[in-house]
């Protein structure tokens, strides 16, 4: 079955669409799950639901995707924009918890599962301890010059360390 183009469209068709979120590559759709995971925590919805509500709003021409876009940008856009809007409609609900009360009402359970998840990304890096150094820091809210001083490294061997940070961070499903 071929999938009739018409290169002369401005926005992909709904068959164009559905086509292209089938045949995401495997990257793609980590990326579009990181993505997610990120402006998730802003909303009290959970990341999967962020994805479908981006994919069926694209499907049913609630959004169109320009073509010439790529998917994961255009996604990403798609999913920031949901997330906003759902901030925006529970700002007023009274039974939605503010972020303070939040972190009162976390539990010690949690608590212990996010210090588990922070001890695993530092040991993704016991061959490299300014790496694990960086890292530290950015988990106590550290940011840029702080964290090159705090290194020991010049601006540029601070930003190739960086660099490998992000990029085995990558690889790391976590």
């Amino acid at each position: 079955m071929s999938l009739q183009v018409d290169p002369s469209a401005a926005s992909y068709s709904q068959a164009e669409i559905a086509q292209a979120i089938r045949s995401l590559a495997v990257e793609h759709k980590t990326a579009l799950v990181k993505v997610a995971a990120v402006y998730a925590r802003r909303t009290v919805y959970g990341y999967e639901d962020l994805i479908q509500e981006a994919f069926m709003r694209v499907l049913d021409g609630r959004r169109e995707w320009p073509r010439g876009i790529h998917a994961v940008q255009f996604f990403r856009n798609v999913m920031r924009s949901i997330a906003w809007d759902w901030r925006v409609l529970n700002r007023d609900d009274e039974t939605q918890l503010d972020e303070t009360q939040l972190d009162e009402t976390s539990s010690q359970e949690d608590r212990s599962i996010a210090r588990i998840d922070a001890q695993k990304v530092v040991a993704y890096f016991d061959d490299d301890a300014i790496a694990q150094k960086i890292l530290v820091g950015m988990m106590d809210g550290m940011r840029g010059e702080d964290l090159r001083k705090l290194s020991g490294l010049s601006g540029t061997e601070y930003e190739s360390k960086r660099a490998k940070i992000r990029r085995r961070l990558e690889k790391v499903s976590l």
